[in-house]
């Protein structure tokens, strides 16, 4: 590797920057909350560069996934090492309110 190139970042960099993307809902209803801790990210795969996230929609119509896409092409390009990055709705998986996480450092899930 020469000093032009980066490194790929590794998954738990890539989740790390996931939970700087709001949840769109939560926002509208003052209650933010990341997509990360509501349970929305399904997969994340990264090779040669290359991010492929899978996310598990709380709406299969929602009408905030071509918002929510870009904000994570956005957020995730901005890391070192991404060239490209694939964002897609799971076609085998629902978001049931089991997925959602607690927040770093709270006691308790919601």
């Amino acid at each position: 590797m020469n000093r032009t190139e980066t490194a790929a970042p590794a998954e738990e960099r890539i989740r790390e920057a996931l939970r700087s993307v709001p949840e769109p809902c939560g926002l509208l209803m003052r209650t933010p909350i990341d997509i990360c801790e509501m349970g929305l990210v399904d997969e994340i795969e990264c090779r040669a560069g290359n991010v492929r996230v899978v996310l598990v929609l709380t709406d299969t119509s929602c009408v905030h996934f071509s918002g929510l896409k870009r904000y994570i092409t956005d957020v995730l390009t901005a890391l070192p090492g991404v060239e490209s990055v694939e964002v897609t709705v799971s076609t085998t998986q629902l978001w049931t309110p089991d997925r959602r996480q607690s927040a770093p450092g709270s006691p308790h899930p919601p």
